[in-house]
């Protein structure tokens, strides 16, 4: 990704752990492939650095995860990679890669997309090039698009794996895990990693691009084998703090108490402790009860808007009164809030985003973020956006802190660019600079540290 697309906000963000390409590459590697890693972010790698590694590999298959805004680097380092290895075959996945698949292959800037749950595809694929170095013909392999003679083709969908706990655990000792942290507001211990307790969600927010991407069939773990992998993270790697990146972890209430229970046994919640994202209408007295006792010292709640209006018009399904009841329960247990807040709504007036900062400062949370609505690739804004044909293919744009109104890739109808990328900064103004949340977070919570604390204060009034 060109940072520079971010300006004052790019010295925020670090390079957190790609929990699906660990995965994909532990599979490979438990299927007998050598594999390596390149991280072009956390290692701070230019686009010469990376084609000289992979000249040096001479890899059969270059496999590449595709975020929006990241696609033309993609698919400028596929080109460059075939240009030093032209017998390479290149894949690439993620959400992005499948809705565009099709457009993608047929422009030749990969050779083949992986659709949904790749472990499985991916290790198909390369047994297909190993046997037959010049195969023409991939159509035995479900959950793959790829060019039959210059016309892509997509087979027929491989079914979603339902027994999460057979795949082998993410590949992190190929990844520069020491670099990696999470969000400034979500770091509170260092080395820290990811898991995931489920795949798929059954909520259809119109704004999540995972309803394109398998999510539409909610698939969960054992609690118990969850604990398994948590305490091998935290025995091999040393880890002092793990996030699930599940959309929602827990949901299911049931799972809970025998996972908490679980790293209480066996001392895991001294060790090592854990966040997640989740929503507000899950937490109940007794699930935040639970999850403190487990280990649990913060949550991440997509709380998006401080209207009701607003949060039916993207299909939410959750009301402002619920989002309070939730917040107070977290902090009952202590569990420290952080908010995640969407401004530029469908629908959404200025006068609405006053309203949502005004009910973020109301709830007390512990942190805030403001992200400009982005009608990402999968998601149902998208859909209805390119069905309209509205929607711009600026992918490096795609981001929720653009500071440029000129790239702004959407805004609600009435709301001038100029004057919601203003509101961001005065959201974070109005959360973060009041004598009380100044003193919160220097004196009590202490997990920003004073470098984002002063790229933070300088984006705000920038």
């Amino acid at each position: 990704m060109n940072m520079g697309k971010l300006g004052r906000f790019a010295n925020l963000l670090e390079p957190m752990p790609p929990i699906g390409l660990a995965y994909i590459a532990g599979s490979l590697e438990h299927h007998g492939c050598h594999v390596r890693v390149i991280d072009m972010f956390a290692e701070k790698l230019s686009g010469d650095d990376i084609v000289e590694k992979v000249r040096r590999f001479r890899p059969d298959l270059v496999g590449m995860t595709v975020l929006t805004p990241s696609e033309p680097v993609c698919a400028e380092l596929s080109a460059r990679i075939r240009g030093v290895l032209p017998g390479v075959k290149i894949v690439w996945g993620a959400v992005h890669a499948e809705v565009f698949a099709q457009d993608i292959v047929r422009a030749n800037k990969a050779d083949f997309v992986v659709h949904h749950d790749g472990e499985i595809t991916v290790c198909e694929l390369v047994d297909a090039i190993a046997e037959e170095k010049n195969a023409q013909d991939y159509s035995h392999i479900d959950g793959l698009t790829w060019s039959n003679d210059g016309e892509p083709v997509t087979n027929k969908s491989r079914e979603l794996l339902r027994d999460l706990d057979s795949l082998p655990y993410p590949a992190w000792h190929l990844f520069p895990y020491h670099r990696y942290g999470l969000l400034p507001f979500a770091d509170f211990a260092k080395p820290v990693l990811t898991m995931t307790g489920s795949r798929g969600c059954p909520y259809r927010c119109d704004y999540c691009s995972l309803i394109n991407s398998g999510g539409k069939v909610y698939r969960r773990r054992d609690p118990i084998k969850i604990v398994d992998e948590y305490e091998f993270l935290v025995e091999r790697y040393g880890v002092k703090q793990i996030g699930f990146v599940d959309p929602i972890f827990p949901l299911v209430k049931k799972d809970l108490e025998p996972f908490c229970k679980e790293l209480v046994r066996r001392g895991l919640d001294k060790k090592c402790q854990w966040l997640s994202e989740t929503r507000c209408d899950r937490l109940d007295a007794e699930t935040c009860d639970l999850m403190y006792e487990g280990g649990c010292r913060r949550v991440l709640m997509g709380i998006e808007s401080g209207s009701d209006l607003l949060l039916g018009n993207v299909n939410k399904k959750m009301t402002t009164a619920k989002v309070r009841e939730g917040v107070e329960n977290a902090r009952n247990a202590g569990i420290q809030t952080v908010g995640l807040f969407m401004i530029g709504l469908p629908g959404e007036t200025p006068e609405m985003t006053r309203e949502t900062v005004e009910f973020s400062v109301d709830l007390d949370l512990d942190f805030a973020k403001y992200a400009i609505t982005t009608p990402f690739p999968g998601s149902k804004l998208f859909e209805d956006r390119w069905q309209k044909d509205l929607f711009r293919d600026d992918w490096e744009n795609y981001t929720t802190f653009n500071p440029d109104p000129d790239r702004l890739v959407y805004h609600p109808h009435g709301y001038d660019p100029e004057e919601l990328i203003k509101m961001q900064s005065w959201a974070l103004r109005r959360f973060y600079l009041r004598p009380r949340q100044i003193k919160k977070q220097m004196l009590e919570l202490r997990t920003i540290s004073p470098k984002m604390l002063l790229y933070g204060l300088y984006g705000m009034v920038v």
